[in-house]
């Protein structure tokens, strides 16, 4: 084991903030709904933040950094319902929310150098730290069309961006920035079965689309064919079905990734499951 002399004996760390949300609504049709929140937040580091070592990727090392801030969220979101006869609902939103000192993680330095040995290698020092700022911005559309008593459809789709500030002033994407994501169901339904036939998308990223921390990464995606690591596109198909035996006994059943697609999901570097079959039996007092 390795003993670090860092320049700090120890870390308080005592916060607090009003926080707070406001929302309104207003139909200006019966078949017409418009929406308008804002609210705030705030989020205190965590004792890994603030007073924890460890490897994040190969070359690089996380030190603690003591003087952390938290970081504050203001969010606002506009958004409308219609409905069509009953028989169709489309729905939409438009939201933003910018954050003052964003947590993130960058490079330090540890007592005045950038590079030091940990587990036996040469490794980056990095830190987590204050951004001066960042900003994620995004649209939700939504879909359900009623076809008859038993035949449903419905569909979301979300698109986000997300900014952060580097130290020198340039904007660069942000790391938690979900990707495009969108799911299409097919519902069929009675009094005692009801069954769902449906697909979940996940959206590219591409390499200048990833944010600089990622870049590095390498070895948690693909490559494409410049050499560059990215986030692939990639969809499931997917079915589920209840059946009520009576009113106490239910038996549920899940076949999950029906075309046995290999995918990763953004920034996870793990390989998700094949074909994946679940089966239930609920039983209701």
């Amino acid at each position: 084991d390795t003993f670090y002399d860092f320049p700090f004996e120890k870390a308080d760390l005592s916060t607090g903030a009003l926080t707070g949300s406001l929302g309104f609504s207003w139909f200006p049709r019966a078949n017409l709904q418009v929406t308008l929140n804002g609210s705030t937040g705030f989020r205190a580091p965590n004792i890994d933040d603030v007073g924890k070592i460890f490897d994040s990727e190969p070359g690089s090392v996380v030190v603690p950094n003591p003087d952390l801030e938290p970081e504050y969220a203001y969010n606002a979101e506009i958004g409308f319902q219609r409905n069509i006869n009953d028989k169709i609902i489309l729905k939409g939103a438009a939201y933003y929310t910018y954050l003052v000192d964003a947590l993130v993680r960058r490079d330090f330095s540890y007592n005045g150098i950038s590079e030091i040995m940990y587990g036996g290698e040469l490794s980056n020092v990095q830190a987590i730290q204050n951004a001066a700022k960042a900003y994620v911005y995004g649209f939700e559309f939504g879909l359900e069309a009623y076809l008859s008593e038993q035949w449903s459809l419905s569909s979301n789709l979300t698109l986000t961006e997300g900014v952060e500030e580097e130290d020198d002033g340039t904007e660069t994407a942000a790391r938690h920035a979900a990707p495009t994501f969108s799911d299409f169901h097919i519902v069929w339904k009675n009094q005692r079965i009801s069954t769902d036939l449906f697909v979940n998308y996940n959206g590219e990223v591409a390499y200048d689309d990833l944010a600089m921390s990622e870049q590095e990464k390498d070895y948690i995606y693909a490559i494409d064919e410049n050499g560059n690591p990215f986030s692939p596109s990639w969809y499931t198909l997917n079915f589920r079905s209840q059946y009520d035996v009576s009113r106490t006994i239910k038996i549920t059943t899940n076949v999950e990734n029906l075309t046995d697609q290999r995918y990763r999901t953004y920034s996870s570097g793990i390989v998700a499951p094949g074909i994946n079959v679940i089966l239930g039996l609920g039983y209701y007092f």
